[in-house]
């Protein structure tokens, strides 16, 4: 059988790493960052939609049946992807006013608190349980991943002066990443309909293609906003100016980036995504230092080292203690009013409960993975 968690984790470094460099190929010319935006939110759609045909042994009467039906159908899934893009918007354009604020090297080693707002908010949303030794795992992460890019960056003038006004916005930055992470989370492993026809109804769509369908198609709009903008204040605009093969590298990796983003959050959590980017970030190192002759500083491998001891640390069950199980309601992550009734109630009736321990997410109606 496939461990999709492995699989799914594999991904996304290779990726992230590819991405790096294909980027940084690709920033030879001046390509509109807004129009390969809206091409990989385009071409996430499409592979989505393509993923239900397959699922649907190709019977494109059905599947559009089903996208109709369980997609387009729940208004209230639409609306959090909404808000959802509301929380990406913000911070796509309050990224750009805090780099008028602060230094780039300051940028990047505030933003790095992301790591932890992200887990905070993972147990505020998902009641999720960490054990002490997992909360420094991520703490070394953070100032790992700060060490290895102030250890591979060179020094370069910087037109910002850092300000207070703008270590504030990073902060500002690094907890809505967090909000955005765990709220993801919360939707793709627990939205469930409001219409009572979907609620019941065995679903058709894999919750994962779904809530991606929603996001990017809600996303497609808001980057048709952004092209409309650049178009509307670029002389001779022209929708692919200086597109090379890199261009649309970077298209394809993003589009792929953001269905594997969703893997890794659906098979694992928002934590494995932060440590597989983390590697990622080490291996891009490595790999520019081959390609472009970038130079790694004694400092760089400090950082290297920091990350792969906080790898083995979050990782290892024998450091964490007994496991700590927390079973949640839908109740509790939907906000509903209700009160229980009788802890737990009979087989049919059992309500869509989840267990976490401190390294997977299982069903209580599935039996806790064998150690």
């Amino acid at each position: 059988m496939v461990d999709l968690k492995a699989v799914s984790f594999v991904l996304l470094v290779l990726q992230n790493t590819l991405g790096t460099i294909v980027i940084k190929y690709s920033r030879a010319t001046k390509y509109h960052g807004t129009t390969t935006v809206l091409l990989y939110e385009l071409l996430k759609l499409v592979l989505c939609l393509v993923v239900v045909v397959v699922q649907k042994q190709g019977n494109l009467r059905h599947a559009v049946q089903s996208v109709r039906l369980e997609v387009l159908g729940d208004t209230q899934g639409y609306l959090k992807m909404v808000l959802l893009a509301a929380l990406y918007s913000f911070q796509n354009n309050v990224q750009l006013l805090a780099l008028d604020h602060v230094s780039a090297a300051t940028y990047a080693i505030v933003y790095q608190l992301k790591i932890v707002t992200t887990a905070f908010f993972m147990v505020l949303f998902l009641k999720r349980s960490f054990h002490t030794v997992q909360w420094v795992a991520m703490v070394v992460l953070m100032v790992g991943v700060v060490v290895c890019s102030v250890g591979n960056s060179t020094p370069a003038p910087d037109k910002a002066s850092t300000s207070a006004v703008g270590i504030f916005m990073v902060v500002g930055l690094a907890v809505n990443s967090g909000v955005a992470a765990a709220y993801f989370e919360k939707v793709l492993k627990t939205h469930k309909p409001a219409d009572a026809i979907l609620r019941n109804r065995v679903p058709d769509v894999d919750p994962m293609w779904k809530t991606n369908i929603q996001l990017a198609s809600v996303s497609v709009l808001v980057a048709c906003v952004g092209v409309v903008h650049t178009a509307t204040t670029t002389r001779g605009f022209a929708f692919f100016d200086e597109y090379t093969k890199f261009t649309w590298g970077v298209v394809w990796l993003q589009a792929c980036g953001g269905l594997i983003v969703s893997a890794v959050v659906r098979y694992s959590d928002n934590v494995v995504k932060n440590f597989g980017t983390a590697i990622s970030l080490v291996l891009g190192c490595v790999l520019s230092n081959l390609l472009f002759d970038d130079q790694l500083s004694p400092m760089f491998f400090v950082g290297v080292t920091l990350v792969v001891l906080s790898v083995y640390v979050y990782g290892d069950s024998r450091l964490h203690g007994p496991a700590v199980h927390v079973k949640v309601e839908p109740r509790d992550l939907e906000g509903a009013s209700s009160k229980d009734k009788g802890g737990g109630g009979g087989g049919g009736d059992l309500p869509q409960a989840v267990v976490l321990n401190q390294r997977a997410m299982y069903r209580v109606d599935e039996p806790p993975p064998i150690k």
